[in-house]
């Protein structure tokens, strides 16, 4: 790598490290980060009736949408709360802002995942939560209690039933028994890992801010190949077919061959392809910092379409029948014909927004940086709920 374009790299970085800074701790009387966690941007997992995300209070929380619907007190049958304390006088919320002693919470990143019985949830302190899907007690935390932590968990934790697996700051992707907690194997890679990584065939893909891209053996923690490209990978993974696919910091869009990590074809945008690409209908959706939703032939790389939003799209699109949503950071949201790409119209929730969206029929789920989530009827055109993840 040249000193120019390593430069290029370290600077990207540091942008990186301090939109998070911006956007994820709590400013408290108008400045600073003092004594506050990491607020995060998790995105929702449905599992029977009910959506579990990750508050920007360091909650996960269980909530069913009929009950909040009906207008029920919180918690309702099915619906619980899980506090993550902050680590005391450590654990930080990244270079420039780490939380007292006296924090309540610690940011959440990553969406929950559920399996079985459990949901699991990774912090920016440095620990994976197993929390009993139905009544929302904890089940175990890795590491245990005595010993370190592993780095920063941004991305989010996959697994394939009968393990996680998880990306850290630390540079190193992670292996631990779904049950147990147990610690399976780590892998070292050569700079920290703020992306998800994806699994397809017993094979873990991901990538790095050195601009390296791995695939591993599931069960082994051993290299299958690795490749380096120009720039940080900047977006979590995606697996379709016999390809992946990720955004970089340089701009472009690529795929891969997942069996050998050849190149496909790589698309460009006027901008970071921040968002994890979505592969559904046929077509390949990637949201851009650009102000742009594309559609892509996944086969080719063929732009089908465009669409521009009224600001950056930090969050990933979400599909739902015929129809593909994404919302800006201003809080638009906008729904589109998956196929055409054509508007079909238009909500706000008037709030900035980063975390992934989930469309479920004609309804969308949108967690604003007012700490509010947001039931949108696209058909109608109305919120038919918000709720506050503020909780005593």
């Amino acid at each position: 790598m040249s000193k120019v374009r390593k430069y290029v790299n370290i600077i990207l970085i540091l942008t990186i490290l301090l939109l998070v800074f911006v956007s994820g701790c709590s400013l408290s009387g108008g400045g600073g980060c003092s004594g506050t966690a990491a607020q995060g941007w998790s995105g929702f997992t449905a599992y029977k009736q009910v959506l579990c995300f990750g508050s920007m209070e360091g909650k996960v929380i269980a909530l069913d949408p009929q009950a909040r619907s009906d207008n029920k007190t919180f918690p309702a049958d099915n619906e619980w709360v899980y506090q993550i304390k902050a680590a005391s006088g450590g654990a930080s919320c990244g270079p420039m802002c780490s939380p007292s002693s006296s924090a309540t919470g610690m940011g959440i990143y990553d969406t929950p995942v559920v399996a079985e019985d459990l949901v699991y949830v990774g912090s920016y302190s440095g620990k994976i939560y197993a929390i009993n899907a139905v009544k929302g007690a904890i089940r175990w935390i890795y590491p245990r209690e005595g010993t370190d932590t592993v780095g920063a968990i941004v991305g989010n934790i996959i697994t394939d039933g009968k393990s996680l697996y998880f990306g850290s700051s630390d540079s190193k992707i992670y292996s631990l028994d779904a049950v147990t907690g147990d610690f399976n194997w780590d892998f070292q890679t050569s700079s920290k890992i703020w992306t998800s990584p994806a699994i397809d065939n017993g094979v873990i893909y991901a990538g790095n801010y050195g601009g390296d891209v791995y695939a591993i053996s599931a069960d082994t923690g051993k290299q299958v190949w690795s490749i380096k490209i120009p720039s940080a990978v900047s977006s979590s993974i995606t697996v379709s077919n016999d390809t992946i696919y990720f955004g970089t910091f340089d701009r472009y869009l690529y795929a891969l061959d997942k069996a050998t990590g050849q190149e496909k074809w790589k698309a460009t945008g006027d901008n970071w392809f921040w968002a994890q690409p979505l592969a559904a209908n046929g077509k390949l959706y990637a949201a851009c910092l650009d102000q742009k939703l594309y559609a892509f032939d996944p086969a080719t790389g063929q732009q089908l379409w465009q669409f521009t939003a009224d600001a950056p799209i930090v969050a990933p699109p979400a599909v739902s029948g015929n129809n593909v949503y994404t919302i800006s950071d201003k809080g638009t949201l906008y729904k589109l014909d998956a196929g055409s790409g054509a508007l079909i119209n238009t909500n706000s929730v008037e709030f900035t927004v980063y975390s992934p969206i989930y469309a479920s029929g004609d309804i969308v789920y949108v967690y604003a940086r007012d700490h509010n989530i947001y039931a949108v009827d696209t058909a109608k055109s109305t919120i038919v709920w918000k709720f506050s993840s503020y909780l005593k």
